[in-house]
């Protein structure tokens, strides 16, 4: 063995430094701007094509539940909640009429649904006599309500109806 080789190998040895922290990011590449924007495209493809499904179950949802209101706008333009002890309600058919209960009162009209918008028509209601007349007050709140519907909310478990201004005049929930 020479002189050399020993000493070459009793040299203390250099530290490793790691290349990737001594070289200057790298800008990147055509390939991946091109892969970010493809994938940017297919996400708004997914989120617009959903959109009108999303507005075409809302009539078909309206028509799986019997609905019971919760609050509607009084003659003052303010949501109040229904009163206790009387049972309002709703069923919107898949024919386009819809049925219910003001309270005293039955009630039919004729109603139709295309995304969000809702129309229906003046409904049509019994004369029976109604001994509170709360009662028969609040019923027709709820009726003129109804006609006055042109926008409608809805999700699982609750119905909103809205006028032409976005204020809210009908609250529903899925009747139990």
């Amino acid at each position: 063995m020479t002189d050399d080789a020993v000493e070459g190998s009793l040299a203390p040895e250099k530290p490793h430094t790691d290349d990737a922290s001594t070289k200057p990011p790298q800008k990147m590449g055509l390939a991946f701007y091109s892969a970010l924007a493809l994938v940017g495209v297919l996400v708004l493809l997914v989120v617009v094509m959903n959109v009108p499904g999303i507005r075409a179950s809302a009539g078909i949802t309206l028509t799986r539940s019997n609905w019971t209101l919760q609050s509607y706008a009084d003659v003052t333009g303010g949501l109040v909640p229904a009163m206790s002890g009387t049972k309002v309600t709703a069923r919107f058919g898949t024919d386009g009429r819809m049925s219910g209960s003001g309270g005293c009162n039955q009630y039919v009209a004729s109603y139709t649904t295309r995304d969000f918008a809702i129309t229906i028509s003046p409904p049509v209601t019994t004369i029976m006599y109604c001994e509170n007349p709360d009662i028969l007050q609040q019923e027709s709140a709820y009726i003129n309500d109804l006609a006055k519907a042109v926008e409608l909310r809805i999700s699982e478990s609750n119905l909103n109806l809205y006028d032409t201004t976005g204020k809210p005049l009908l609250v529903f929930e899925v009747m139990r």
